[in-house]
């Protein structure tokens, strides 16, 4: 497996249910990725600023980290980790 440092915005349209954020589909570089499973989430603190993390997974084996900023309400792709 090899995981490649990305760090860029992204669109995401995302569920907001029950207290919860779900990312289910999102663009990046003119493409749109079907989420078709989230492997897990996880929140990390930078300051006052809040970011949810989400590794997940689209129609191939790759495992996308997308990011959203609580405070800025912006996505970002942090790493793509592809298999293969």
């Amino acid at each position: 497996m090899r995981v490649e440092e990305i760090h860029e915005p992204i669109e995401v349209i995302a569920l907001f249910r029950k207290g919860k954020l779900s990312p289910l589909k999102f663009r990046w570089k003119g493409r749109a990725y079907p989420v078709s499973q989230v492997n897990g989430g996880w929140n990390t603190d930078e300051g006052e600023t809040r970011f949810h993390h989400f590794a997940v997974m689209s129609d191939g084996p790759d495992i996308f980290e997308l990011t959203y900023n609580q405070s800025t309400y912006e996505w970002t792709i942090e790493k793509v980790s592809l298999v293969g």
